[in-house]
């Protein structure tokens, strides 16, 4: 089970590797783009929806990261003046009836506008420059597959603290809090 859990942690942290390379691939694109555009005066076609399709799935490659590192805001203002075990209950709780359906349908909706997509070609409507969409989806679609596989990953850690197995998962949200 260990080995399991390590493995989809050290999938997250290659999306946000590659998340973090992305940030720098924007950033030359901007940039790129302003120099084009007030230096030389050819704006270009295409930075727009190079930096906003990266910027995007950049986002979700690295939310499952963030999920393992405790990085997500979170309104806990009352649960955290409860005993670690029960912290621990509540976010079972809350990963079975609110995350694990809200990502079900967020993946079901990805993988049909990306299969959509794939299937017909479908080119960004408002864009000059016309991109095909589907690498887009595909990218979110990747990135909430892997939340979900670091949420059920998350969810398996609070039901072994429960249990006394292992440390709470949430004792790294002190350390990130500090």
């Amino acid at each position: 089970m260990t080995s399991f859990l390590r493995a989809i942690d050290r999938v997250n942290d290659f999306l946000a590797a590659i998340a973090m390379a992305f940030l720098f691939v924007m950033i030359v694109d901007m940039l790129y783009e302003v120099v084009s555009r007030r230096v030389f005066g050819a704006p270009t076609l295409w930075a727009y929806d190079i930096a906003y399709m990266l910027n995007g799935i950049g986002f979700l490659f690295a939310a499952g990261y963030t999920l393992r590192r405790n990085g997500h805001i979170r309104i806990d203002f009352l649960s955290t003046r409860l005993p670690r075990k029960n912290q621990d209950l509540i976010n079972l709780l809350v990963y079975l009836f609110l995350i694990f359906p809200a990502l079900g349908c967020l993946i079901l909706g990805a993988y049909t506008g990306w299969l959509e997509a794939f299937l017909t070609g479908q080119l960004e409507p408002v864009s000059p420059w016309k991109p095909l969409i589907w690498p887009l989806y595909g990218g979110i679609l990747v990135g909430f597959v892997s939340l979900m596989f670091q949420a059920i990953a998350e969810f398996i850690r609070h039901c072994r603290a429960v249990r006394g197995l292992e440390p709470s998962p949430l004792e790294h949200a002190d350390d990130v809090a500090a």
